[in-house]
């Protein structure tokens, strides 16, 4: 008889079962910000000049640039209440995605001048 590995057994149901370190709800919620943040970075990349002329307001990118600018506010609050609603910390929150700009510390200009010479509150 073929030997079991249990460990790894206990693994696949605890993946199966949504409980340990598979949390489905918290993996969905990842998929939700990443999802936020292409959209923002899409928008910030996005010029209205280069496409407002009548021609470019009938394209594909013109439009669906205006249908993520009509649904970011709906999108920000979600994430917000899930965020709530699943009371996930400042720290789970950077054991969920520990590189992502979102869950850093809030950029102010004084830890922009600290971070590019300790020059916060100096006047240059």
């Amino acid at each position: 008889m073929a030997e079991i590995d249990y460990k790894e057994r206990c693994e696949q149901y605890e993946k199966l079962l949504g409980i340990g370190d598979y949390d489905p709800v918290k993996n969905a919620f990842i998929v939700y910000v990443k999802m936020l943040n292409q959209q923002t970075e899409f928008l910030n990349d996005f010029k209205i000049s280069s496409h407002i002329t009548d021609t470019d307001k009938d394209s594909p990118k013109y439009k669906r640039a205006m249908e993520m600018v009509d649904s970011l506010p709906k999108m920000i609050t979600s994430v917000d209440e899930l965020k709530s609603r699943l009371k996930l910390t400042k720290d789970e929150l950077r054991q969920l995605q520990p590189n992502n700009p979102v869950f850093s510390k809030i950029t102010t200009p004084e830890s922009v001048a600290d971070n590019i010479g300790n020059t916060a509150g100096q006047n240059m």
